[in-house]
């Protein structure tokens, strides 16, 4: 007689990302009546809270702040930088598939907790992540006690 335990069963392979996530991303993404979404990403002991943001207002927002730091550059080379790296967002400005759904999640205001829900001192900031790093999620974010 043979018992099937747990540990004899074939184990079945996980997602490579949780596509309500990926859903939540595209609609998003897709700049419908959603600009962004609260929620908070548990990753490898960690959480990661934050707004869901297209992936055009994080290039923008991420290319605005690094060529306002590029102040030893003449303006010229700035605008350059800047307008390269905004670029980056353009494929976030035409309307978003259904397939294949979207591997890379962008947050603004991003703030970082251990698993515990301990703040890990930071500024808010903007975070780029892939998807299928995403071991769960809540919608809502957490706030820190500096922070409320």
């Amino acid at each position: 007689m043979s018992i099937d335990t747990p540990s004899s069963q074939p184990a079945a392979a996980a997602p490579a990302a949780d596509a309500f996530l990926q859903f939540l991303v595209n609609l998003v993404n897709n700049g419908s009546q959603l600009e962004s979404i609260g929620v908070t990403l548990q990753m490898g002991g960690m959480l990661v809270s934050g707004s869901i943001v297209s992936g055009a207002e994080y290039f923008d927002t991420f290319a605005a702040g690094f060529a306002g730091k590029l102040e030893s550059l003449d303006p010229e080379t700035r605008q350059t930088v800047h307008a390269s790296l905004a670029a980056l967002g353009d494929v976030f400005r035409l309307p978003q598939p259904v397939d294949p759904l979207p591997n890379y999640i962008h947050l603004s205001d991003a703030l970082f907790f251990t698993a515990d829900g301990t703040p890990i001192a930071g500024q808010p900031t903007l975070w780029r992540g892939r998807t299928s790093a995403v071991d769960g999620f809540i919608l809502g974010r957490l706030q820190s006690d500096a922070s409320a």
